[in-house]
């Protein structure tokens, strides 16, 4: 019985995507405006998810395809800290009914080489984002953990071996004089990674938590290791144009998805390192 009640309440919602699908495509036919609005989640979303999308619409501005990113609450600081950002977003009381409506849900418009090129990236991030980064050419080593829900609600997707990983990077990079860890759990970095760093350096510092200045702090930089994190990609992509030299290290593993593991945000022009997952 209970069986039964759950196949019945599958078919019911597959019944309702069905019809929404096809209520969406007949509703596409009819809009026909200049303007592409990429229909950005409300919810579930992040700076580096962001990011993507904002560069989306930058590129098909660029290829005479005008495109804006619908705004989400979770924008509003990014907005703030880079208010060129505000001229690819549209709020959804400025959506008008003609304006065509677009979104990927497989790939979010993530990778490089096919979504975007090294060029597009370079340009949206001249545009929007460097203005505002400081670059730090003192040579310091900054090294960016994620943790947080990586490592509470979604283990099975995301989490690997980040000590094995961090040390696997030490081994590939020049000595630091200086390294400078950026996490949103700098505690658990210094009880887990403080021993292996200090293999290579003497010095290590640990930036507080706050997501704007970890992200001005690490685009900033010219030597990055990185992890499997949408927001460490885009501080080295902006590093990247920020020093043309920059040298940045990446995990080959992103996450256990249906495609497969690994990144395919990396840009090719980094290290990358295979295994830990």
């Amino acid at each position: 019985m209970k069986s039964a009640r759950i196949m019945g309440a599958r078919a019911k919602r597959a019944t309702a995507r069905h019809v929404r699908g096809a209520a969406d495509a007949t509703l596409d036919l009819m809009r026909r405006g200049e303007l592409t609005v990429t229909m950005t989640p409300q919810v579930g979303l992040r700076l580096g998810n962001f990011l993507y999308v904002w560069l989306h619409a930058h590129r098909a501005g660029m290829s005479g395809m005008p495109t804006m990113a619908l705004a989400s609450r979770a924008m509003e600081p990014w907005l703030t800290a880079f208010p060129a950002l505000g001229e690819l977003t549209i709020r959804r009381e400025s959506l008008r009914f003609r304006d065509r409506r677009e979104w990927d849900d497989v790939w979010l418009y993530q990778r490089f080489g096919v979504d975007f090129t090294a060029d597009d990236v370079d340009a949206f991030v001249r545009a929007a984002v460097a203005p505002h980064i400081a670059p730090d050419d003192s040579g310091t080593l900054v090294i960016n953990v994620r943790r947080g829900d990586y490592y509470t609600d979604f283990t099975d997707k995301y989490a690997f071996d980040q000590v094995g990983y961090v040390g696997a990077a030490l081994d590939r990079v020049r000595p630091a004089k200086r390294v400078l860890v950026v996490s949103d759990d700098p505690e658990w970095c210094r009880v887990h990674l403080s021993s292996i760093i200090q293999t290579k350096t003497p010095e290590v510092t640990y930036a507080q938590p706050d997501p704007l200045a970890n992200f001005l702090t690490v685009a900033g930089a010219a030597r990055i290791i990185g992890t499997n994190s949408t927001f460490t990609y885009w501080a080295a992509y902006v590093a990247g144009v920020v020093h043309p030299d920059a040298e940045v290290v990446m995990p080959r593993f992103h996450a256990r998805m249906a495609h497969g593991t690994d990144a395919h945000q990396l840009d090719p022009r980094w290290t990358a390192i295979d295994g830990f997952h």
